[in-house]
């Protein structure tokens, strides 16, 4: 779904990380970097480990904490997102807010959603557009680009805000 350029040269957000296999993916095929966000501590480790044993571990860092507070403690810009939340937390427009007031989104960024069939999610979030939806069984994926206008003849966002 990224292209023939696939993830190469793409700074990567991996947001409630889990295994870490969405951004681990990612920097084995050519991203710069990745940050993942993950609440268990357990599996920060497990997402540590699993960096150093794919020679990663310089490319890659780990937050432990919530999302909705780790996404504030970031710097920098990123050019994929993922956001694979447990289905039962429904948290995207404050996280999404909280990622765009941080000025985490790169422009052309482009994120990927994951959650539930039944959970809706809207045709913006702050700083991004719907692009395109699809399903997987029980899965859905809204995949959102960037609508961050970063010009020097604008100095200002637009979409979103």
């Amino acid at each position: 779904m990224l292209g023939p350029a696939g993830a190469s040269g793409l700074r990567v957000l991996d947001i409630y990380a889990g295994t870490g296999a969405l951004g681990i993916e990612a920097l084995q095929r050519g991203a710069t970097n990745a940050v993942f966000i993950e609440q268990n501590g357990r599996r920060c480790g497990d997402i540590k480990k699993a960096l150093e044993k794919n020679k990663l571990a310089m490319q890659g860092s780990v937050q432990t904490g919530s999302a909705l507070n780790a996404v504030g403690r970031l710097k920098g810009e990123f050019d994929l997102i993922f956001a694979d939340p447990p289905y039962d937390l429904v948290e995207f427009e404050a996280l999404f807010q909280k990622v765009s007031d941080a000025h985490l989104i790169a422009p052309n960024a482009i994120v990927f959603a994951e959650h539930s069939k039944m959970t809706e999610l809207p045709d913006t979030l702050p700083g991004l557009k719907l692009s395109t939806h699809r399903l997987y069984g029980d899965t859905a994926i809204s995949v959102y680009k960037s609508v961050i206008d970063k010009s020097p003849s604008s100095g200002t966002t637009t979409g979103g805000e």
